[in-house]
């Protein structure tokens, strides 16, 4: 300690003691108002198993107070959870889950598709998610967690929930996703290959009918196709890899711009339940016959089989713009799904494919 002249003890007066008490005040205000800036730093360095960008959660967040959520990263734990909460420490703004399980897909997808609705492919078709109605979702099969008691694959799954940030997928939403994937699966032992972080939003592609032979929807370049609404020619949308976990072909109507049939393939037990609701709540189920059936509605159909000792289900969707019939007579529709579900059958090596009869069934409303 400082002593003054004579070897006596300094002490501060109490004008100083003031004025040390309000830079110390200014400074300590200072700090909290910054806090918006060096927050997105610190929580990228300390929360989530330090798999965050700073840059892309300084982008995400808000610009207001925040507190770091609860986070079981490092924790053993098949379920990982980390996140970011508005300051009174009750609704959060950034929330991150990766799982295994179970009720790995289950769950989260319960909030995606009670009722099958067609997923926002974002990403590009290297990394197995799409955009949900909440944030991005990525599904990764699990090749060292063998399968569970009842021979199930085992999956990882991602969730982002940002819908407190952003209306619309970003690249700093998407890369987060995929980082958090990656760490993920390194953390619990997934066997995943490590994700490929994407450059930006996948913009949805229109090919020619003759560009789709390299892609998952290569089939149709040389199926007869019914003509367009239009009478236009017709563009195809093929945003997934033909291994992803929710598979997507669309034909386009080039007059209109507007998609005249969506054909998609869910893979994984998960996806029997949210099918039994779309046809339960949509289709007067006839006597003898269940929502558990292949069958066609007024604007959809469903075919079914089994893939890697689990359920698959194949979806048809034609809507036409304004209008509760179809875009397309349900018997082209019948023919496009038809095709479709033995295509992906094919790839996958599925085995027990239902397709739909020529009865369609009217709406259950």
């Amino acid at each position: 300690m400082a002593t003054g002249t004579g070897g006596r003890r300094w002490l501060p007066g109490k004008k100083t003691l003031g004025i040390v008490a309000v830079v110390l005040a200014v400074l300590a205000g200072v700090g909290w108002w910054a806090k918006p800036v060096w927050q997105p730093w610190w929580y990228a360095a300390t929360l989530c198993g330090g798999n965050l960008s700073g840059g892309e959660l300084a982008d995400l967040l808000p610009n207001e107070r925040l507190r770091a959520g609860k986070d079981t990263f490092g924790s053993g734990s098949s379920l990982l959870r980390c996140g970011v909460n508005e300051n009174d420490g009750r609704h959060f703004v950034l929330k991150i889950e990766a799982q295994t399980g179970v009720g790995a897909v289950a769950d989260p997808m319960a909030l995606e598709f009670t009722i099958p609705s067609k997923p926002h492919y974002a990403f590009p078709r290297s990394v197995p998610g799409f955009y949900g109605q909440f944030g991005p979702v990525i599904i990764q099969e699990c090749p060292k967690l063998g399968r569970d008691s009842r021979g199930r694959t085992q999956r990882l799954v991602t969730t982002v929930y940002v819908h407190a940030v952003e209306d619309d997928p970003s690249p700093q939403s998407l890369r987060t996703a995929v980082r958090i994937a990656n760490g993920a699966s390194a953390e619990i032992g997934c066997g995943a290959a490590p994700l490929p972080l994407p450059d930006d939003v996948e913009p949805a592609r229109k090919l020619t009918l003759s560009q789709t032979k390299d892609t998952m929807c290569g089939w149709l370049a040389g199926a007869r196709l019914p003509d367009s609404p239009s009478g236009k020619e017709w563009r195809v949308v093929a945003p997934t890899d033909a291994r992803a976990p929710i598979t997507s072909c669309s034909l386009i109507d080039s007059g209109t711009g507007q998609s005249a049939v969506d054909l998609t393939g869910w893979y994984g037990d998960w996806t029997d339940e949210p099918f039994e609701m779309l046809f339960a709540a949509n289709v007067r189920i006839p006597e003898g016959r269940s929502p558990r059936d292949a069958m066609l509605g007024p604007h959809f159909g469903r075919a079914k089989a089994r893939c890697g000792r689990e359920a698959a289900n194949f979806l048809a969707d034609s809507h036409a713009r304004g209008s509760s019939r179809s875009a397309l007579p349900m018997s082209e529709v019948r023919d496009l799904l038809n095709r479709f579900a033995a295509d992906q059958a094919e790839r996958r090596g599925c085995t027990g494919l239902e397709l739909p009869d020529t009865t369609v069934h009217p709406s259950g409303h």
